[in-house]
């Protein structure tokens, strides 16, 4: 690598190998990660850095003995040569580089970060701010947000948070974006959403109450709001509260425009000649509460990294089980929890390949020995182990009290390789005496199925999301369970399902035979008539009113409301159907279609609804999945998949 003089710095293409940081007065140098080496003053590294004066003194190395030329001790360091480089122009005087690349823009500031270097960490800021303007488009702004998270550069994170508050934030509306970011980031962000948009509801309804704290009084308008401002502006003011994107100089000025034009002809509105110095302050009012409030909410946004496991708060426990009491063991399992449990080799031996391959090694001579039993430390805590333990035994099960707890077992039995104790914890759960997912803890199962991958739970908690709506307030604090892609299929999954009930339901609206709905043509109550080309008198193919209303108001809910509603259409659609019959009994004919073939009619549409949903289950990573599309014409009388006991109508 070629010196870098102290007034100059690389071009930004020069290849790294020419980057020998030399600096005037070295007395020390700092390797990289990758070997690159930098040539500095100790006192100026110390007096920059605790940490790293910490480093140097309890790390440096005698001079190189594979390199005889590099007299001085080296200190070497987990950064890459690039960021180590990028950094020391933070730090030296020489021109600052800074990284080409988001992730090396983030991972620079976390370096300073890491290692305390408040001047530079500042400098860097400053020059990120002079090159590279932040975000404002949503999948930049999401990215740069997860980095921030990642990193734990909490300023970074407040000012993405910010940009992407400028968009919907649904989980429909971030779709194939949620894969950026992890389940907890994501769940940092919406909390903190949520918490702006409390405190703009609060602040702006006291700045309503106040008339703008004064800058728009005496103002006449056509009608006034309750807080005697024109009613376009207090409505303008309140729309800030529940869309925060709306505080934008361009938005008031669409408001008043809209407003004076639908009261163009109306003289006693004075809200066209409001001056522009009123406007003005007016706007700084608003500006100064709505910033005021972001800073308020502030401290309602978390760092991921400054957060607990959440698999470390399901395995806790208030107190260690006690240990079962079997005779004649030979070693010693301990838990994360320092609990320990006295087994028989040959027991974990026959249940567990992976011990018996641990087993058969050699004793390490420094390893751990107890009451003269050698002792195996295991990540898993002490509930989960003593439910695994008594599997292993001919004595009574311990269960665990939660599906959850349940899932994490499973992953353990699948880590060590105990596929008969796997099978025989989910047929326990299958018959009903272990617990199983209830309502919405089916989004928490399917995160922590997915991230264990467990496929056969997985998939029947994907299933079971289904039946609920899928809304940052039914995920809640489950997100942080949540990787991104899993997220993202779960996402996927839940698209595809509406979109094949719709296509379900469109099979139902069409009347010509063979279609199903086909039974209900000749309903006299709204006939409609045609002359062929021979002259006679034809009634056109139209679903009777009542039934078209439902099939039709039903897909059009599924294609507003896949992601706020449930999609269990199947097991409401008979009721909705008897419901939508009783306001047309005075019709004889669709009477006697029901009497005759409604039944039939029913289990064909319930069947054909949940066909749609299971065919759509399914995810990216996962072979087992299947995400096929619903069937043409020719396969909808096809045989049918029973979802019910057929119960009489």
């Amino acid at each position: 690598m070629s010196t870098v003089p102290r007034e100059a710095a690389s071009t930004k293409n020069e290849p790294l190998t020419n980057l020998l940081f030399d600096y005037p007065g070295a007395d020390i140098i700092l390797r990289s990660q990758d070997c690159y080496h930098f040539r500095v003053p100790k006192a100026s590294i110390i007096n920059s850095s605790l940490i790293l004066s910490k480093l140097i003194q309890k790390n440096s190395d005698s001079p190189d003995d594979a390199n005889p030329e590099a007299s001085l001790p080296v200190v070497r360091l987990p950064e890459s040569g690039e960021i180590l480089h990028c950094l020391l122009t933070f730090i030296f005087l020489v021109t600052p580089l800074v990284p080409s690349t988001p992730e090396e823009i983030m991972e620079l500031l976390f370096v300073a970060q890491k290692y305390q270097i408040g001047t530079a960490l500042t400098h860097i800021r400053g020059s990120i701010a002079r090159q590279n303007s932040l975000p404002t488009r949503l999948e930049p702004a999401l990215h740069i947000y997860a980095l921030a998270q990642k990193y734990g550069l909490r300023p970074e994170a407040l000012q993405t948070a910010r940009t992407i508050l400028n968009y919907p934030m649904t989980i429909e509306d971030f779709g194939n974006k949620l894969d950026i970011m992890s389940g907890a980031s994501l769940y940092e962000l919406w909390k903190y959403h949520e918490r702006v948009r409390a405190i703009l509801s609060s602040d702006l309804t006291e700045l309503r109450r106040t008339c703008a704290h004064g800058t728009i009084t005496g103002v006449l308008c056509t009608e006034l709001g309750s807080s005697h401002v024109p009613k376009w502006l207090d409505q303008y003011i309140e729309s800030i509260g529940k869309t925060p994107s709306l505080f934008d100089y361009a938005e008031l000025n669409i408001a008043m425009a809209r407003h004076t034009k639908d009261t163009a002809n109306q003289p006693d509105c004075e809200c066209a000649s409001i001056s522009s110095h009123t406007i003005r302050e007016f706007w700084g009012a608003l500006a100064f509460v709505v910033d005021g409030s972001f800073k308020k909410a502030e401290s309602a946004l978390s760092l991921v990294r400054d957060q607990e496991d959440p698999q470390a708060q399901i395995n806790s426990t208030t107190s260690p089980p006690e240990t079962f009491d079997i005779s004649d063991t030979n070693l010693i399992i301990r838990s994360s929890d320092l609990v320990d449990f006295r087994v028989h080799k040959p027991v974990l031996a026959m249940a567990s390949p992976f011990f018996k391959d641990l087993l058969s090694l050699p004793q390490p001579s420094d390893s751990e020995i107890v009451d003269g039993l050698p002792v195996v430390q295991l990540p898993e805590g002490s509930e989960l182990l003593n439910s695994l333990i008594s599997i292993l035994y001919p004595i009574d099960m311990v269960i665990p009290n939660s599906y959850e707890k349940v899932l994490y077992l499973l992953a353990a039995c699948q880590k060590y390789e105990m596929a008969s104790v796997q099978s025989l914890i989910r047929a326990e759960v299958s018959r009903g005496t272990s617990p199983g997912p209830k309502g919405a803890e089916a989004f928490r199962a399917y995160a922590i199925a997915s991230t264990k991958g467990l496929i056969p739970e997985m998939e029947n908690a994907a299933r079971q999301t289904l039946e609920h709506p899928m809304t940052f307030e039914v995920l809640g604090e489950g997100l942080r369970l949540f990787e991104g892609w899993a997220l993202c299929d779960l996402v996927d999954l839940r698209r595809r399902c509406g979109d094949n009930l719709v296509k379900c339901l469109d099979s139902f609206l069409q009347v010509q035979p063979p279609w199903p709905s086909s039974i209900w043509f000749g309903c006299p109550e709204n006939a409609q008539y045609y002359s062929d080309k021979s002259g006679k008198r034809r009634q056109s193919q139209i679903l009777p009113e009542w039934l078209s209303q439902l099939l039709s108001l039903s897909r059009n809910n599924l294609n507003l409301q896949k992601f706020t509603e449930p999609l269990d259409l199947h097991s409401r659609i008979r009721g909705e159907y008897l419901k939508a019959l009783h306001t047309h009994l005075h019709c004889n004919f669709c009477m006697k279609v029901h009497a005759e073939e409604g039944l039939t009619f029913c289990v064909e549409l319930e069947n054909k609804l949940a066909w749609a949903g299971n065919k759509a289950r399914g995810d990216r990573k996962s072979p087992c999945f299947d995400f096929s599309p619903f069937p043409e014409s020719q396969e909808l009388g096809g045989p049918l998949i029973v979802v019910s006991n057929v119960a009489a109508i």
